[in-house]
């Protein structure tokens, strides 16, 4: 797969989210270089990067998503539970791997992986509720994400 480059159907218009999503792409391409020139020992990272935006991105969004009343946000966060066990099978697979050929393998499915469902999710699922964030013009200045 190639590098990813932000497009502006991703952008959902609003800065805390958009940054975190970007930020994310940044580890997705990175993922796919590494899976090209077979830079195995990068991947410790990068799943220990997938793990961190499971932690920080993922609590962000769905609480947007509450605030906001969206009624989609327990389909969305359900795709959020399925990217963490996915990335989590491919991490043991990664730490089960003895080969050459299962690292390459193992490296270049993980690439794939999380070029495919960034592009998935942010144009599915995340696009689905850019409509309701108008919704946070409407809420006092302490409960808007953007003043925490």
């Amino acid at each position: 797969m190639n590098q990813i480059t932000w497009r502006k159907q991703m952008d959902l218009q609003y800065p805390p989210i958009d940054d975190e999503h970007q930020a994310f792409m940044k580890v997705v391409n990175k993922a796919q270089e590494a899976a090209q020139k077979d830079d195995f020992m990068c991947f410790d990272n990068i799943f220990e990067q997938c793990y961190e935006y499971a932690r920080t991105h993922f609590p962000h969004e769905e609480d947007l998503m509450e605030r906001i009343s969206y009624p989609g946000l327990e389909s969305h966060a359900l795709s959020h539970q399925q990217f963490i066990q996915n990335i989590s099978e491919l991490r043991q697979t990664y730490n089960r791997a003895k080969t050459l050929e299962e690292y390459r393998y193992i490296v270049r499915k993980t690439a794939h992986f999380l070029s495919a469902w960034f592009l998935g999710h942010i144009l599915g699922k995340d696009r689905l509720y850019k409509p309701y964030l108008v919704r946070l013009r409407h809420l006092p200045p302490r409960m808007n994400y953007d003043s925490e």
